[in-house]
């Protein structure tokens, strides 16, 4: 959404009483700029790049190096225990209610 569209949506919330919807939406979307590259293939769209000066991403945390900012493979072990939760649990549940 540009910046014409935004205030024109803003000024449509405001007329319809959407007033706090109008106000979250102007805080929330100050950083939401940049673009898109989409691609168009045999009725699919695909992702082929995105950029923002506000992008959260960045090559020196991403990468696998020696940095102090590199990313520490020894972190999976939690994220993989902490997402497979639910999955856990619910095979836990599954096999008690089979009993």
């Amino acid at each position: 959404m540009n910046d014409t569209e935004l205030s024109c949506f803003l000024s449509a919330a405001e007329t319809k009483n959407f007033s706090a919807t109008a106000r979250y939406l102007a805080v929330t979307q100050q950083t939401v700029s940049g673009s898109v590259k989409l691609k168009l293939y045999k009725g699919n769209i695909i992702n082929a790049g995105v950029t923002s000066p506000y992008s959260l991403y960045s090559e020196r945390i991403a990468s696998f190096g020696d940095d102090q900012h590199a990313y520490d493979q020894k972190n999976a072990a939690g994220f993989i225990t902490l997402f497979g939760l639910p999955i856990a649990v619910r095979a836990s549940m599954q096999q008690e209610t089979e009993k």
